[in-house]
Parts: structure tokens; C-alpha cells; sequence
């Protein structure tokens, strides 16, 4: 009997880590126009990592709420979704950043440098995928 319950306790717990891993937040950012070669990296909810198509590495599930927390601290839901800074060069690239939770996705797009705050969930996102190796 123990051993059904341990067993039965284990399959809930798997279940339950499946269910957060596909239903957790990910990530999406990159560059695209300009002068410079796009980019584009994802962060899937089971934390995969790839750059360009490849893969790059893991994160932890612990890591993509810590992301989160940085989006919803800098209020990245109610950043507009198209931040044209001004005096800035048409060759200059425009980056972006999408967020996606269970409830709701938003992808804001840069041209430019004026956003503290947009500036500052981008700067996570690099910074997480560059300790993701």
C-alpha cells in the first residue's frame, strides 16, 4: 500500500512539473533592420534555450519566473507596443521583446534608445540566455 502511494505521489508530482514546465512563462527577443544581422533568441517555458534556431543551452524554472518578475516589475505589459525614440538614425536596428504568460502575451519593439524600462527586461533576457551555455 505505501508503495502505491508513493508511486501515486510521484506520478502527481511529475504531472504537476509537466503541467508548469508547458504552461509557465517564455521569452522571445532579438533585432531585426538596420545595418546589422537579425537576431532572434527564444526562451521556451520548458526553459530550452536557442539563438538563431540553435540550441544554446537551459534555463531553470526558478530563472524564467525570475525573468518574469523583472517584466512585471518594470511594467513590460503596459509598455506601448512600439517605442519610436526620437532622433533616432533610420540604419539603426530595432529591437524586441515578447513575454508570454498563461493568461497574456505582449511584444514591444524599440527603435532606439529611450525606454529605461524596456532597456532593462532586454538587459535580463541577454544576461540569462549568456548563463545559459
Amino acid at each position: 500500500m505505501r508503495a502505491l502511494v508513493a508511486a501515486a505521489a510521484a506520478v502527481a508530482t511529475l504531472a504537476v512539473a509537466a503541467a508548469n514546465a508547458s504552461t509557465g512563462p517564455s521569452f522571445a527577443f532579438g533585432r531585426g533592420g538596420g545595418n546589422i544581422v537579425p537576431s532572434n533568441t527564444r526562451i521556451a517555458a520548458t526553459g530550452k534555450v536557442t539563438v538563431d534556431g540553435e540550441a544554446r543551452g537551459r534555463l531553470t524554472q526558478a530563472k524564467l519566473r525570475a525573468l518574469l518578475t523583472v517584466a512585471v516589475a518594470q511594467r513590460f505589459f503596459a509598455l506601448p507596443r512600439k517605442i519610436e525614440c526620437p532622433r533616432t538614425l533610420p540604419d539603426l536596428a530595432t529591437l524586441y521583446v515578447t513575454v508570454r504568460t498563461v493568461s497574456r502575451t505582449r511584444t514591444v519593439a524599440e527603435h532606439g534608445i529611450c525606454s529605461k524600462r524596456f532597456e532593462r527586461v532586454y538587459a535580463a533576457l541577454e544576461a540569462a540566455v549568456r548563463s545559459a551555455g
